[in-house]
């Protein structure tokens, strides 16, 4: 892949359109895969609203849609790819037990869909997670451990856990089920509002954005996907520009955007079909949460803000005129919904 180039914005990064490749080959995921298990988490889940937002259009002149994955049982998008993942091991009869690490959506999204299939899921958590995200795994019933002092961390730990007690460890980020139930969300987005141009994506471990490539490969090649990551944790984004693994420090305070490095099955699918990534500052990111808030009435977390933040600082770098924004989830606390709103004031 060729390297990225710099464009006209610092913090803007792209690639030409030439080098696109095809994505059966680095994924094994085929359309009707990602049908079956569209159907199946919207049978369990049914669906999130995308909806037109008035007050976000006349802000950047653009025709906006948000689509409000914060509303979801476990107020994120993560229990469509924690069904998917857990779908299959059932599937493949499979059920003695699932162990990951999480911050806490990816661990919420695994442990809601244990319950739905009864299979036991087992999180390690590092020592710095939001107390809200570790009670609302345990009150979905997952058996947690606190281990580490970050993420990566608390991944090799879970590794462990799950060779030492015959579990199937399942890694954010690199993981076929996961990636392939992150895909609905776009293939939902995109039947609801089929006029999208452009959907802006935040990244983390990298699920999200390539579950959006794949899906949008079949059921919209003409859509433009935009990634978000914090640039106080740019892991994934500066492994994409390296085409291959780059490590970077995690200092950001938005828990889904905290990863040191993507999924190694999501930097393959990034490197074949990504062609933009967008780094914004934690500080946009605040301010992020107060405009969703006041232009959608929406409380949102860090991670969730990244489209609007993109938009504020880069709307002019972003093509298309009608655009798509991910409110990827919903854990913030009341003092930092008002945190960001005295940010926005400032």
């Amino acid at each position: 892949m060729p390297s990225p180039k710099l464009t006209l914005a610092e913090g803007v990064y792209q690639r030409s359109s030439d080098s696109v490749d095809q994505p059966l080959s680095l994924s094994g995921l085929n359309k009707a895969d990602l049908g079956a298990a569209a159907a199946m988490i919207e049978r369990i889940l049914g669906s999130t609203p995308t909806l037109q937002a008035p007050k976000l259009s006349k802000r950047w002149d653009r025709s906006v849609y948000v689509k409000y994955e914060n509303i979801s049982p476990v107020r994120s998008f993560k229990a469509r790819g924690g069904l998917a993942a857990i779908s299959d091991l059932v599937s493949n009869k499979d059920s003695s037990g699932v162990t990951t690490a999480s911050t806490g959506n990816h661990g919420q999204g695994l442990a809601f869909a244990g319950g739905e299939f009864e299979v036991p899921v087992e999180i390690v958590v590092p020592e710095n997670a939001e107390q809200a995200k570790v009670d609302a795994l345990k009150d979905l019933g997952a058996t947690l451990k606190i281990h580490g002092k970050n993420l990566s961390e608390a991944q090799i730990y879970a590794a462990k856990l799950a060779a030492r007690n015959g579990a199937v460890f399942i890694e954010d980020g690199d993981h076929l089920g996961l990636m392939k139930g992150a895909a609905s969300v776009l293939s939902e987005m995109v039947r609801q509002a089929p006029d999208l141009e452009t959907i802006i994506v935040p990244v983390g471990g990298g699920n999200l954005i390539s579950g959006a490539l794949i899906a949008a490969s079949y059921a919209a090649p003409h859509l433009t996907i935009v990634g978000v990551q914090s640039s106080a944790a740019p892991g994934a984004t500066n492994s994409w520009i390296a085409g291959e693994t780059a490590t970077a420090e995690c200092r950001t305070f938005a828990g889904g955007l905290a990863t040191e490095y993507p999924g190694a099955a999501s930097l393959k699918v990034m490197n074949a079909l990504l062609e933009t990534m967008i780094l914004v500052s934690d500080a946009d990111l605040w301010k992020g949460i107060a405009t969703v808030f006041d232009t959608t009435g929406a409380a949102v977390e860090g991670a969730a803000a990244a489209g609007v933040a993109a938009m504020d600082r880069f709307g002019s770098e972003i093509p298309g005129n009608t655009i798509g924004i991910l409110l990827t989830g919903g854990w913030i606390n009341r003092n930092d919904l008002l945190r960001s709103i005295d940010t926005s004031r400032a």
